[in-house]
């Protein structure tokens, strides 16, 4: 059988005592390597550290490299957020697997990650450029949530809008159904709106929702 290290990453104390985000990662994990017989030799779980300070990946990294095994997340955004960081933790000659695209390798988990970070350069551009315009618009900023709602709504459209081509394409290759078009989107390594996601039948419904209402395809 295969040897294989899982690394876990929640974003806060409570998540780490509750189980919030770690069951899912878990759970994940554990299906994939019951599928591909891995046995999970160690679990390495790391509450939300700096970019600097991921103390707990270096020493799943390092259990890898002492026990001969591979190194196993549920997502790449567990591994990762910074191009940077993801280069040097594939220079280190461990081998990686990313359970929600197991297929990637070390070059396209490196393309993975730049296209996510630009993803979400392009997010935080547009929430400022939204929060800017309603502003000028007079709404007070802050209250209640109402300009956030605003904001996420704006940038969400935004998102969906970019993807709009590429649904049409799709749609006249007679690639319509939801999971058909989950299935496309996957392979052709297209981010999800969160970046480092993978694509379900239920978010294709959410974005064509959103296409369909604001007359996009």
């Amino acid at each position: 059988m295969k040897q294989a290290i899982a690394y876990y990453r929640v974003s806060t104390i409570r998540q780490g005592r509750s189980g919030l985000g770690l069951e899912a990662q878990q759970s994940s994990v554990n299906y994939y390597c019951k599928q591909n017989e891995y046995d999970v030799l160690d679990e390495v779980i790391e509450v939300k550290s700096t970019r600097k300070q991921r103390l707990g990946l270096f020493q799943a990294l390092e259990l890898c490299k002492e026990k001969k095994a591979v190194l196993i997340v549920a997502r790449l955004d567990r591994l990762g957020r910074d191009v940077e960081q993801i280069a040097g933790i594939v220079k280190s000659k461990v081998e990686i697997i990313v359970v929600d695209n197991p297929n990637a390798n070390r070059f396209t988990i490196h393309i993975l990650a730049a296209v996510a970070e630009e993803q979400r350069r392009r997010i935080s551009e547009t929430t400022k450029e939204a929060l800017y315009e309603a502003k000028k618009r007079g709404v007070e900023l802050g209250k209640n949530g109402k300009v956030q709602s605003i904001v996420n709504k704006q940038v969400a459209d935004d998102f969906a809008n970019k993807l709009a081509p590429l649904i049409m394409r799709l749609k006249n290759k007679g690639i319509i159904t939801v999971r058909a078009v989950s299935e496309e989107l996957n392979r052709k390594c297209i981010p999800t709106f969160c970046a480092g996601g993978k694509w379900h039948p239920s978010t294709v419904y959410a974005l064509m929702n959103r296409l369909n209402r604001v007359k996009t395809i």
